[in-house]
């Protein structure tokens, strides 16, 4: 059995277009968890949405601008935009045990394995 992440790109509906931006992310696993690491720059707490529909796991990540009137910068460092990223997860894990946390623009997702895909030690008698 296969215990990786696949990146799955999404159809836009047409009405809704919206120039999304797929943010970098690494995926580690141990032995109880995928933990899934996620750079989402200028975005807080409350502009991550997390969802998990079947085995696509989605983050999207929206940016609050906060820009005075007639501001206009010189140079910009990072890209404007919104975030968003899907996984098709096909390992099975515990959704009622996701955690997620967000600080200084890096989203850290914990996807605890359900119990039938962990390694188990064999008692021999």
């Amino acid at each position: 059995m296969s215990t990786e992440l696949d990146t799955i790109q999404t159809p836009e509906k047409k009405a809704h277009a919206h120039n999304w931006q797929r943010p970098l992310y690494d995926v580690s696993e141990n032995d109880d968890a995928f933990i899934v690491r996620v750079s989402l720059p200028g975005v807080n707490r409350d502009g991550v949405d997390i969802s998990l529909e079947e085995d696509t796991l989605t983050v999207i990540g929206t940016r609050t601008s906060q820009v005075p009137e007639g501001w206009r910068p010189l140079r910009r460092e990072l890209t404007t935009g919104d975030f968003r990223l899907s996984l098709r997860l096909n390992v099975p894990v515990n959704e009622a045990k996701i955690k997620a946390s967000v600080e200084n623009g890096v989203l850290d997702l914990s996807l605890p394995k359900a119990d039938e895909v962990k390694p188990r030690k064999i008692k021999i008698s």
